[in-house]
């Protein structure tokens, strides 16, 4: 069912104003040509980072009227097929980067708690513990699962293989094409982070017991960090060091850690001051986005190698819960509990141009 903006992304008799929306159709979108080919950059990288500009302004604000202020639920993905999920209520929408269509892809009973896509999958979890499986190119249902009797707070794809944690501490790890499952009471409280290493060996998982564990496949024995002095929600893998992994705190915490899992270390750890809601990194860069919550509201770029502030941006009425970078990490997706969805340029995609000593088809 096709929907319009204004049905679902703004309510009547809101407490903020008007948003300004500053979409152009240049600056949003996929645009490819057939005989394109590379465009190498003559500037060293090193130039290019200093003259790098990073929008500290929105380029498009919608309204997302029943976002939960939940910081231990996971709301928000962008496909890699440039599809913007959320959850809000008891419904999840679909915001298409292509052509700014807004379409509801599942509707229920009971209040969405996690979303998570891989390709064109999306895995629901929901807080009566049921998790549904939709096909993004019908948005229809393809399996309704319960593994849990819990909501489900947190999802990671390893392949064909989903990953849950769920209120009660317990993890879940389900192969869709058998529904085989295999079930690790892994913490003691909520587990509100789940993330699988880019080289898929390593499940890290987060919980409100203010500790993290590190899973393999096969193996229902986990290694534990303790270090944190509040919930663990926000986690992310090193993409360029092999089981590096950074992990952020809640607000009696409100530091980010660098873990070395081989060795089971801390390598470092740095003071925020503030509560950590989610990290993600920016390899193009080599840098580290984290969003915050209590007392700033803001999203922050560091540089990883020394974690000195490159830019502060991103400031909502509300924690930035939930954050999702577009598929080349050119763009930031942000959702808070102020019911906005905002959109932010990071950088600027290099065009690619023809080559003048390319032969034409004949």
């Amino acid at each position: 069912m096709n929907i319009n903006l204004s049905d679902i992304f703004t309510t009547a008799g809101r407490q903020h104003t008007q948003k300004e929306d500053r979409y152009t159709k240049n600056t949003i979108g996929i645009h490819t040509s057939i005989l394109a080919s590379t465009k190498i950059s003559t500037f060293p990288r090193s130039s290019r980072i200093k003259n790098r500009h990073i929008d500290t302004s929105p380029h498009r604000i919608l309204d997302a009227p029943g976002m939960l202020d939940d910081y231990y639920l996971n709301l928000l993905d962008w496909s890699t097929t440039n599809i913007v999920v959320i959850g809000l209520g008891e419904a999840v929408y679909g915001y298409s980067v292509h052509d700014k269509s807004v379409v509801e892809m599942y509707s229920g009973s009971d209040y969405v708690s996690s979303v998570k896509t891989s390709g064109n999958m999306l895995c629901i979890g929901n807080s009566d513990g049921s998790m549904n499986l939709i096909d993004m190119c019908t948005n229809k249902v393809m399996q309704s699962i319960k593994n849990h009797n819990a909501r489900i707070s947190s999802l990671s794809w390893n392949g064909n293989i989903i990953s849950s944690g769920d209120k009660a501490g317990r993890l879940c790890n389900m192969d869709i094409r058998s529904g085989q499952v295999s079930a690790i009471g892994g913490h003691s409280q909520e587990i509100c982070g789940l993330a699988w290493s880019a080289d898929l060996r390593y499940l890290a998982s987060g919980g409100n017991d203010n500790t993290i564990r590190i899973w393999q496949l096969g193996n229902n024995n986990s290694q534990t960090l303790s270090g944190h002095k509040s919930a663990v929600k926000a986690l992310a893998w090193c993409p360029w060091r092999s089981g590096i992994l950074t992990s952020g705190g809640g607000t009696k915490d409100m530091t980010i850690k660098f873990w070395d899992v081989t060795e089971n270390k801390l390598e470092r750890s740095i003071d925020t001051h503030s509560q950590v809601c989610t990290l993600t990194y920016l390899p193009k860069y080599k840098e580290i986005i984290s969003s915050h919550g209590y007392s700033e509201n803001d999203i922050r770029i560091w540089k990883a190698s020394t974690m000195s502030l490159i830019s502060s941006f991103g400031k909502h009425g509300s924690r930035v819960l939930h954050v999702a970078p577009s598929p080349d990490g050119s763009e930031l997706a942000s959702a808070s509990a102020d019911e906005n969805l905002k959109f932010w340029k990071l950088f600027s995609v290099e065009k690619p141009v023809p080559r003048r000593d390319s032969l034409p088809f004949r």
